[in-house]
């Protein structure tokens, strides 16, 4: 089957995915999956960059669909009612949260085996999105403004962050958080419209944004993610952009808007980059997986080019692992979808 895709740099022929590897068929054992899969690449669209071009092997040029994770009754987890964030662990265990259910998941890669992470004390528990720190796991509880602390093995160690405590002043309502390899982290407020970025210790080095629809403003932020050199991006879900900020936290750049009339977002939530600073966005709003390069320049859009059941409909959040998995938490399906990121 060939599959026709949107045009966005230089003309190039679709490339049609090849046979699973084994490694990837062995881990389908127990999931459902589907056999349609695709590349895209781009038209002529992006304006040119005076600069020296990114080293071979580090452009995405498409997804390759694997399989995907179905609400089905005999799944561990069944019944999926709320999804919501999603992470890899260093060894590849995919991990995932049921915000409606107050659970979290994991995938262990070895036994292939789902397992549910403890729940802490607290009520109402909304786990909404959850990171991998060194080897301890970070879950945001959105009903409590807590961050918790789990071992790899989803144990329950200790309320690491009291999110009310940064701002007394404040009533926060977070949506999404992210910490970098330096230990620093970023928590989204859309009750204050703003992020909260931490230092390694947990105090508040500075506030970004506020509420409104001009630069270094917010209307609903969303989703985070740290860059590779220490920079951060933000969906900007209300504006229908995204940010993008230094190492330091000061606003450089937004792509997209309303006032963009070649916006490709229409609900942009979750955030994921890679390490060479390539950045996947989560469109809920139009059911596409949006990528970008390290200048922040569309470079593919994917959404129903993949047949039934590796098409996403409402994609919330994305999560980069291992071996160029790209994991996709789609809250109207009620699925998780893996990908291969394609290179070149």
């Amino acid at each position: 089957m060939i599959l026709q895709f949107e045009q966005f740099s230089r003309r190039a022929p679709v490339v049609m995915s090849g046979l699973i590897a084994a490694s990837v068929l062995a881990l389908m054992v127990g999931c459902s999956g589907g056999s349609a899969s695709g590349v895209q690449q781009g038209g002529d669209s992006l304006p040119s960059v005076s600069s020296a071009p990114p080293r071979p092997g580090t452009t995405v040029v498409g997804l390759e669909f694997l399989y995907s994770h179905e609400n089905e009754r005999n799944a561990f987890y069944y019944p999926i009612e709320g999804l919501a964030g999603c992470t890899f662990g260093p060894a590849g265990t995919l991990i995932f949260c049921d915000e409606k259910r107050g659970k979290v998941f994991g995938l262990d890669p070895g036994t292939l085996a789902w397992y549910e992470f403890d729940s802490p004390n607290s009520r109402p528990y909304r786990p909404s999105d959850v990171v991998v720190d060194g080897f301890k796991i970070l879950v945001l509880d959105s009903g409590g403004n807590n961050v918790f602390r789990f071992d790899m093995n989803g144990a329950w160690l200790d309320r690491l962050l009291d999110i009310r405590q940064v701002d007394p002043a404040s009533i926060p309502q977070v949506t999404a958080f992210s910490v970098d390899r330096d230990g620093r982290m970023l928590i989204a407020d859309v009750n204050e419209q703003q992020l909260l970025l931490l230092d390694a210790f947990l105090n508040l080095q500075m506030r970004v944004g506020v509420p409104g629809t001009l630069d270094d403003q917010f209307t609903d932020p969303s989703g985070i993610t740290f860059l590779p050199d220490g920079g951060f991006v933000v969906s900007d879900r209300g504006n229908r952009r995204l940010c993008r900020y230094g190492r330091l936290g000061f606003f450089e750049e937004t792509v997209g808007g309303d006032f963009d009339v070649d916006n490709p977002f229409v609900l942009p939530q979750g955030l994921a980059s890679d390490e060479f600073g390539n950045l996947f966005v989560a469109d809920q709003g139009n059911g596409r997986i949006h990528v970008l390069d390290r200048r922040m320049r569309l470079l593919t859009s994917i959404g129903d080019d993949f047949g039934l059941r590796g098409t996403p409909t409402a994609p919330v959040d994305v999560a980069v692992g291992p071996g160029d998995m790209l994991a996709v938490t789609d809250r109207a399906r009620s699925a998780i979808l893996l990908y291969r990121i394609i290179y070149e």
